[in-house]
């Protein structure tokens, strides 16, 4: 077995924390494209309903439906601005990981050329 340099123990370390964070972040996009989905289902079930009620504490309660689809739509704002920023993000880190792997085969194969 090839013992890796400091760096590269470091660097692999590194690939491996960020394949995780990813993983992470690709879990976050998927539950808030769910959340997506569910609104829209929720706006969908009310735009034909004269009256809307709301579950609260295990209860039915009537709410007024303008303020419903105002909420509705006040979410899935909420959730855009989030869905954006995990991209945002999940792009920035595949950059980094992409980059630490090319370092970090970089290092392995001057550690095998040197040894």
């Amino acid at each position: 077995m090839v013992e890796l340099s400091n760096e590269a123990q470091e660097l692999l370390l590194k690939v491996q924390t960020q394949n995780q964070q990813l993983q992470e972040l690709i879990a976050q996009k998927q539950n808030i494209e769910i959340q997506r989905m569910e609104i829209e289902e929720a706006e969908k079930e009310i735009k034909d309903k004269e009256e809307i009620y709301r579950e609260v504490a295990g209860l039915l309660i009537k709410t007024d439906k303008k303020k419903a689809e105002q909420e509705l739509e006040e979410e899935k704002e909420v959730i855009s601005v989030r869905k954006k920023q995990i991209e945002e993000r999940e792009e920035q880190l595949k950059k980094e990981l992409e980059e630490n792997q090319r370092k970090l085969m970089n290092s392995i194969q001057g550690f095998r050329q040197a040894g």
